[in-house]
């Protein structure tokens, strides 16, 4: 037997219960009733609970741990062997608040326990919770799915392109002047691999802007151009790296280029011509190309170029060779963008936009080694929410969810570009000050204290309790010497402010 309230929408939570009595299953659906995107699916049968999820592909599943013809453990065993739910969250609904029975249900590969009926506001928060970092997975998944195909596309691109070069040479026999222009076309095309090459090792976008132009101009068969990338709102097109003669607009709207209108190169021989694109600002004697960049079905911006006047008798030539390089650079920018994605999402806290706990213990692990090189000091400021759980009780889990973004944006607007703001934890915050001593670091976090109990910050159209922080402090070397031993003395410091009356700042006692 199956209850289905299906919504739509890729991102609703989808529940599925499992439980042999209805009386739980009404009163599961009470607790999760007006709930956005949150859809209740009711099997009372555990035999029939794989094919149900087959077909449902829950977000998260709800099972009771006792029941007749399939005990706990054993259907938890058989969720994990089946491919679709092999990773799907698992939480045990069981009546026994029993230490050894919450051990067999994680081993059997549950991802959480509750005891039924279990609060409302837990069980809502519980579900949510499981479900977004289900579907993060998912999203995850995807993206590395995308950056194989990207690589994949670069792979066969490059032995296209190789496979061309070998034909050139075996023509280059036959005529001088095809001997003259294989080379020509080689040594562009080792330029182009080489580009291709130094742009997927950059580290961000901007790089490989400023790469592009110092290379384009000897790769490419002009003197003159730009490379114009599409801004985020899709709004306005940028020129990124020009060289040559300041022919084109460095900003204007995607609408005044014909080859991004047309999702095509758009080549013009005639200056005077009206199909000339509104961006071009000179009157280039040569003739003029624009040709889109784009990969993985978006457009990332557009390729411009002058004809040199002198060859106007290879215009169609140089056209197709600049169509060749714009391919190219497509799909690196776009496999560049990728990895930019992919990497924030391995170092960053997905709620608050602050790093996370695993790039502070790394990145503050160099910082010890350079500071006792040049014989600095380092500063750990740990910052507690005062009353953290009092205000997710007062105001919800979704107002907690908005304060704390509120604070990863307070803290990413006063932290120093060498300066490191993490989520270390729950409502605690890490800084990582380079450089400090003590009576900075001391007059940074009273600021702090100062600056965040004037913070505003709303949630559903209402203003927000203010709140304050506890700040314990720990320095390097005057306090410890590792990674582990200044986060201890910084916790032991912020526990200290808490027991003497929170809202204030803490110093750890010298080693």
């Amino acid at each position: 037997m199956m209850e289905s309230q299906l919504l739509p929408g890729e991102h609703s939570t989808m529940v599925l219960l499992i439980d042999d009595q209805a009386i739980v299953a009404q009163s599961v659906r009470r607790l999760l009733a007006n709930q956005p995107n949150i859809d209740l699916h009711y099997c009372s049968d555990p035999e029939d609970a794989i094919k149900v999820a087959n077909d449902i592909h829950p977000t998260v599943i709800l099972q009771d741990w006792v029941m007749p013809s399939i005990d706990g453990p054993g259907l938890l065993q058989l969720f994990r062997a089946n491919p679709s739910t092999a990773e799907t969250p698992i939480i045990v609904l069981s009546s026994e608040e029993n230490p050894e029975v919450k051990s067999q249900a994680f081993a059997a590969g549950a991802n959480d326990y509750l005891v039924k009926l279990p609060d409302k506001i837990e069980l809502i928060a519980r579900i949510r919770y499981h479900s977004k970092a289900h579907l993060n997975r998912i999203q995850r998944d995807e993206v590395f799915r995308r950056l194989r195909e990207s690589q994949q596309q670069l792979s066969e691109s490059n032995v296209a392109l190789i496979s061309l070069n070998q034909r050139l040479e075996e023509a280059s026999g036959k005529l001088n002047i095809a001997v003259r222009e294989a080379e020509q076309l080689t040594l562009e095309a080792i330029k182009l691999a080489e580009l291709v090459d130094i742009l997927q090792s950059c580290q961000s976008v901007e790089e490989a802007y400023n790469i592009s132009r110092g290379s384009l101009p000897s790769i490419l068969p002009s003197k003159s151009g730009a490379l114009c990338i599409t801004s985020s709102s899709r709004t306005i097109v940028e020129a990124v790296a020009v060289w040559g003669a300041d022919s084109t607009e460095k900003a204007f709207a995607p609408d005044n280029c014909w080859a991004l209108r047309r999702g095509k190169a758009h080549m013009v021989k005639d200056s005077t011509s009206l199909l000339r694109c509104a961006h071009i600002t000179g009157a280039p004697e040569g003739g003029t190309i624009c040709v889109p960049l784009a990969a993985q079905g978006e457009t990332l911006g557009m390729l411009y170029l002058e004809f040199p006047s002198e060859s106007p008798d290879h215009v169609g030539a140089l056209g197709r060779q600049t169509i060749a390089v714009a391919e190219r650079i497509s799909w690196a920018l776009a496999n560049l963008g990728l990895r930019e994605v992919l990497r924030s999402q391995s170092i960053r806290d997905p709620l608050t936009g602050l790093f996370n706990r695993r790039y502070m213990e790394e990145t503050m692990e160099r910082e010890l080694r350079r500071a006792a090189r040049n014989e600095q000091g380092v500063a750990v400021l740990m910052l507690d929410v005062d009353h953290f759980k009092r205000f997710n009780d007062t105001f919800g889990h979704q107002a907690g969810d908005t304060l704390l973004r509120a604070l990863g944006n307070f803290l990413n607007q006063r932290t120093r570009g060498q300066d490191i703001a993490c989520r270390f934890g729950g409502e605690e915050f890490v800084l990582i000050l380079t450089g400090a001593h003590l009576e900075a670091a001391h007059k940074r976090a009273e600021l702090l204290c100062e600056e965040i109990s004037q913070l505003t910050v709303l949630h559903a159209g209402h203003v927000l309790e203010k709140i304050s922080f506890s700040i314990g402090i720990s320095i390097f070397p005057a306090h410890a010497a590792t990674v582990e031993e200044l986060l201890s003395v910084a916790d032991q410091a912020l526990y200290r402010a808490k027991k003497e009356g929170r809202n204030r700042v803490a110093v750890g006692p010298d080693r």
